[in-house]
């Protein structure tokens, strides 16, 4: 067996340690279990569209062994019209296809999610997710997809038959959803919909934003935060269908709601934002603290130089892939530490004559060897250290050009 420092070239090109162990409890044992109907997903990371992509998820599989990564919305229409840019985007690499991944399709015609699925099945991912709950105007008011679907769960049984059919068993299909739309969110609305979806459209798995959807009159970032979050209803939810697999969705920024749910008897917990804006925080203790795992894991000056070579590798050969795009799953890494904005700062003054390893390696200079070093779920020291003045801080990553 390879030790656990080999490097070897992994998911999506990427240098990774995890050969040996993960590899053997990888695909094949995830596959296993959910054709078996066990969706044990304790811990996920939200579908976020212009978030979790394939860089995104090679970065945050290289924290966190265990953690369920979901891919962008895939559009029905792009994956049957154009393969080539579905192929670039979507499809995982074959040398190793480890750890839990979910692949989420959106559209509402039934024939052409159908034939998207069928497509995808190869992909290399555990599981095809349908979008029920995305309340964006870019979704539900184009084709009448995303949340909209939640008012016509018939449709949305006849289109989860036929993406299992298409895929001949092979992935499992599952649903994402709101706990309602509209003045549609009683409670009994959910549970029918639950019901329908579950005994026609053989769905065992359903993923649950416990916020309704507002799909007039407030942004997906207001749906966000306004409608109210009722808990209540998944785990009414979980108790009425004992033979489903329920995941809970909204509102969870940290791990430590993570292990309310979870001890709350919810079956998963997805947590979304928060993984964006700070995913070390978000990821470094998944594996640990929810799965139980002893590894030690690794520092962030070693998951970000390999991550820094893999991306300076992309820019070289991918087709228009930009380093904006290749350093955004990192540039929140060191969120709420000592030199944090220098850290950002700095990348965003070299990125555009430096190579990204280049950046990195001159922006880790402006932190303590202490922050670089520190393995997840060590704790912070009770220290503060003095900022030096008149260096602004990088608010977005879309400022580095």
């Amino acid at each position: 067996m390879e030790s656990s420092s080999s490097r070897i070239v992994g998911c999506y090109g990427f240098v990774s340690v995890y050969r040996g162990t993960l590899t053997r409890r990888g695909r094949t044992m995830v596959m296993n279990r959910r054709m078996e109907g066990e969706f044990a997903d304790k811990f996920s990371v939200a579908p976020m569209m212009d978030v979790t992509d394939l860089h995104f998820n090679t970065f945050a599989r290289s924290i966190s062994k265990h953690a369920t990564l979901w891919s962008e919305m895939l559009v029905d229409s792009t994956a049957i019209y154009n393969p080539e840019r579905t192929e670039r985007f979507f499809k995982l690499g074959e040398d190793l296809r480890v750890g839990p991944t979910v692949l989420q399709l959106g559209g509402s015609d039934p024939n052409k999610l159908a034939q998207a699925a069928s497509y995808v099945q190869d992909f290399g991912y555990d599981e095809i997710n349908l979008n029920c709950g995305c309340p964006s105007d870019r979704v539900s008011g184009k084709g009448c997809f995303g949340a909209a679907l939640m008012k016509t769960p018939d449709l949305v049984a006849d289109i989860t038959a036929r993406m299992s059919a298409a895929v001949r068993g092979t992935v499992p299909i599952s649903v994402k959803c709101r706990i309602g739309v509209d003045d549609l969110d009683s409670y009994e609305s959910l549970r029918h919909f639950i019901m329908t979806v579950s005994s026609k459209g053989d769905v065992k798995r359903f993923v649950i934003h416990a916020r309704k959807a507002i799909l007039k009159g407030l942004s997906p970032a207001q749906n966000r935060s306004i409608p109210p979050l009722k808990y209540d209803y998944v785990y009414r939810l979980i108790e009425e269908f004992p033979d489903l697999y329920f995941t809970i969705n909204g509102g969870v920024q940290d791990l430590n709601q993570v292990e309310e749910h979870l001890a709350r008897g919810a079956h998963g917990v997805m947590l979304g934002r928060a993984a964006r804006d700070r995913i070390w925080d978000a990821l470094g203790g998944v594996d640990a603290r929810v799965y139980g795992d002893l590894d030690k894991g690794r520092s962030r000056r070693e998951i970000i130089l390999e991550y820094a070579e893999y991306a300076d590798n992309e820019f070289k050969n991918a087709k228009r892939v930009s380093k904006v795009v290749l350093v955004k799953p990192f540039i929140s890494a060191f969120h709420g530490e000592d030199n944090g904005r220098l850290f950002r700062q700095a990348i965003s003054n070299n990125i555009r004559t430096m190579s990204i390893y280049e950046s990195v390696s001159h922006a880790f200079k402006r932190l303590d060897d202490e922050v670089l070093d520190r393995l997840p779920g060590q704790p912070k020291p009770e220290r503060v250290l003095s900022q030096p003045t008149g260096i602004a801080e990088l608010e977005t990553v879309a400022d580095i050009s």
